[in-house]
């Protein structure tokens, strides 16, 4: 079986790990010259801060809703990113990155746990150690789990699984 994980709004995330001030409020990240929007927390979103949005015209949105508008840290994010790695290659034998925020793993078959138990153990201890939450999709080939991550994410506040047809599961933390 595999799985992939996926860190949740990555890059709102790990602003989040080093300023306790932002969690739980929108945060949207400008791009290297802070002209449009390149990552949104889910609180952004849902005040209407669209993806690859101009900042000039996002002011009043902005403003509205107290969005905290950061400048894109990329040095930060890849060490968050290779964190991430660390607890993955620390749990799994096999580690494949997808992305800075996405990457396979292989799960045990002979591990005391099942595999919902591995990705709930994954995904706790990724979050306990780095901060950054994620989900996991489990399913018998790399094609599978994508399919439960392509449907809209459910309520980060919920805890629990998330079944999408056939073996697929989506864990969100």
């Amino acid at each position: 079986m595999y799985a992939l994980i996926d860190c949740n709004n990555f890059y709102a995330s790990c602003e989040r790990v080093f300023n306790y001030g932002l969690r739980g409020k929108p945060i949207a990240i400008l791009s290297n010259n802070d002209g449009c929007v390149i990552a949104r927390s889910e609180e952004a979103k849902k005040a209407g801060v669209t993806m690859g949005g101009p900042a000039f015209k996002l002011r009043d949105v902005f403003e509205d809703y107290d969005v905290a508008v950061l400048s894109s840290n990329y040095a930060l994010y890849g060490d968050m990113s290779r964190r991430v790695m660390e607890v993955l290659h620390e749990l799994t034998a096999s580690v494949e990155p997808y992305s800075i925020d996405e990457a396979f793993v292989k799960l045990s078959v002979n591990n005391n746990k099942n595999w919902t138990q591995q990705g709930r153990h994954i995904k706790d201890t990724v979050g306990k150690w780095t901060g950054i939450p994620v989900s996991v999709g489990i399913a018998p080939s790399k094609t599978w789990p994508n399919l439960p991550m392509k449907r809209p994410k459910p309520n980060l506040n919920m805890k629990g699984y998330y079944h999408s047809p056939k073996t697929c599961k989506l864990m969100n933390y």
